[in-house]
Formats: C-alpha cells, structure tokens, sequence
C-alpha cells in the first residue's frame, strides 16, 4: 500500500502519491524481471523471490537516492509478476480501475486475484490501497497484514501502515512503522516526511 488520500489537504497529496506508485507499478509490468539463469558459473536457476530479498539487501545500504530509487524499481517489478498470466493481466486492470477511481470494479478485479493466488503479494497491496481510499482501515490493516506475512520488507505496506495509524490519531505506531518502511527503503520520501514531522509531535525533536 503507498500512502493516503483525499478528504483535506494532506490525505489529497498523498492520494497523488498512492496513485503515482500505482501507476509506476503498472509501466513496470511491461519491463521485464526475469534474471539470466544460465550459462557460464551458473549452476542452478535464481527464483524473482531469491533475487528481490537481494537487492532489499542492497536497497538497506544504499547510500544515495539515485541508487536507492533503481534498486526500488527493480524490487517493485519483481513483486508485479505472480506467476501467472491470468493474475498479472487483472492486477492490470484492477490498477486501470483504480486509476479512473473506480475503486468498486479493482474491487472485484483484486478480490479474482486473491482467490487465484493467495500469495501474490502485490494483489493484496493493492486491495489494501483501495480500502483506503474508501476508508476502509481495518480492512486495509488486514491486507497489510497478509502483505508484511508474505514479505516482511514490504516499503509500501509498511508506509501505509503508518498512514492508517496517522490518521487514527496514533503518532506513536505511525512512527514506528514508518521508521520500519525507511530501514528497508532509506530513501522512501513520504516515509521520510513523516518521520520528521512524528518525531517532532512524538519525541519532541525539533524538524
């Protein structure tokens, strides 16, 4: 789940930013993710799950944003593939949906997938994202959950995480899972912005 949406001002910017990571996810779809898995020194396929938890390694440690926004990218692509063709072509379409802010059909399109496969990771994701839009909070909560069950380094979930309990007036959890999102994705901008701001309310740091 990216982050939150529209109602005042704040929840509106990061609508945007919920609706850019959703379309960022959607041009990723046709890129493809698939590692070379043969030829010299190469003994045996790399499955995306092996090669997505390496580069969340590398994201960890990246020391610059341009690093950080490539190795983001890479791992965002991984998580668009399930597996199968069917699901990928409706996580497709529920994000077109989502989109045009037709939250009820990606809906459906997301509730397909999850049935189909119950561990594509980027299908509840994103049902937790349209939750709440439709603010939906313990239902999103409980596909984040799910999510961070099946990938534990899940940047996205962890910032909605944070997002949910911001607006459930609980600055102390929002904190913490945004620090979570940013241990993982140090250069993940929303996260940052909140932790700044939560520390302050919080812990009383000064900005």
């Amino acid at each position: 789940m990216p982050s939150t949406f529209t109602r005042c001002c704040p929840r509106l910017g990061a609508a945007r930013v919920a609706a850019g990571l959703i379309g960022a996810l959607l041009l990723s779809a046709s890129v493809s993710a698939e590692p070379e898995t043969t030829g010299p020194g190469i003994s045996a396929p790399v499955s995306p799950a092996d090669i997505a938890e390496t580069l969340l390694d590398q994201l960890a440690a990246a020391e610059d944003e341009a690093t950080a926004r490539a190795l983001e990218t890479r791992v965002r692509e991984i998580w668009q593939r399930s597996g199968s063709d069917t699901a990928d072509l409706l996580l497709g379409r529920a994000g077109s949906a989502f989109e045009r802010e037709d939250y009820a059909r990606a809906l459906q399109y997301l509730d397909t997938i999850v049935a189909l496969r119950p561990d594509f990771v980027e299908a509840w994701n994103m049902r937790a994202t349209v939750y709440y839009m439709l603010d939906e909070y313990d239902l999103s909560m409980s596909d984040i959950e799910r999510v961070l069950s099946l990938q534990p380094r899940h940047f996205g979930a962890l910032s909605g995480l944070g997002m949910i309990f911001r607006e459930l007036n609980q600055p102390r959890e929002a904190l913490e899972a945004f620090r979570r999102a940013l241990a993982v994705n140090p250069f993940l901008e929303n996260a940052r912005t909140s932790v700044d701001r939560l520390e302050v309310e919080v812990e009383g740091r000064p900005i």
